[in-house]
Formats: C-alpha cells, structure tokens, sequence
C-alpha cells in the first residue's frame, strides 16, 4: 500500500500548485467570460479565491493521486523494469503521454496554452510520473 500513500502525498502536493494557479487563472479569466464576472465578485482577490478551490482540489486531487498510485502498483507487477530515471517505465511513459496530450487538447481548444495551464501540466508530469514512484519506492 505504499503506492495508494505516496499517491495521496503527490496528488496534495498537486492540489497546493492546482489550487494557486487556478484562483490566478479564474481573477484573470473574470474580465473576459461573461458567466465568471457574474459569478466571482470584482472586489474579491485571487487569495479569496483559493480557500473555495482548495477544498474541491485537495479532495480531487489525492483520489486522483491514490487511483494513480494503485495504477503504479499494478504497472510494476505487469512490466517491472524501469527506466527514464523511474523504477517503472511504462508507468513513467503513461504518464507523460496522459500529460501530453491533456495539454494538447487545451492548445486545440483554445488555439494557446496559458503558462498556469503549461505549469499544471508539468507539475502532473513530474509529481505523478516521477515523484511518485519514488516516493513509494523509497517507503520500501
């Protein structure tokens, strides 16, 4: 089980850099949707704005790190060997492709890639392709 444990670490380590980027996302995004200039007051700050998203993305986040956690587990039974400074390669490769092609759906959605959007996507990369599987290696 220490995979579903270092699943629950990345994935709150997740939710913290989710959580500020999105609330600097959403201030920025007010001006130009319409829905959101309704929704979110003007005179409410980014920093406002975190508490409300942190409670969704730690909750969403750690599932999701345990999910991946357990999805590690059962990649290291099928193909053992690592690779890609990870212990689990196929696990590793997974990963980045699952991160690669989420960022490039936002580029062909929205014809850009915001730099909050490009810093939530290495960060899923790194924490959940790397740090991950040594987290759970390293609780061996």
């Amino acid at each position: 089980m220490e995979e579903v444990f270092a699943g629950f670490v990345t994935g709150y380590g997740m939710a913290l850099i989710f959580t500020g980027l999105a609330a600097l996302m959403l201030v920025e995004a007010r001006s130009r949707v319409p829905f959101l200039a309704k929704a979110i007051a003007p005179n409410i700050s980014a920093i406002a704005l975190t508490v409300p998203i942190s409670l969704i993305a730690f909750l969403l986040w750690t599932a999701i790190g345990m999910l991946l956690g357990l999805f590690y587990r059962y990649t290291l039974e099928e193909a053992p060997v690592g690779g890609l400074g990870s212990p689990n390669l196929l696990y590793t490769v997974l990963i980045i492709i699952f991160g690669g092609l989420t960022l490039t759906t936002v580029v062909a959605a929205f014809r850009r890639l915001p730099w909050q959007v490009a810093a939530m996507g290495l960060s899923f990369i790194a924490l959940f392709g790397w740090v991950l599987p040594r987290l759970a290696q390293a609780a061996e």
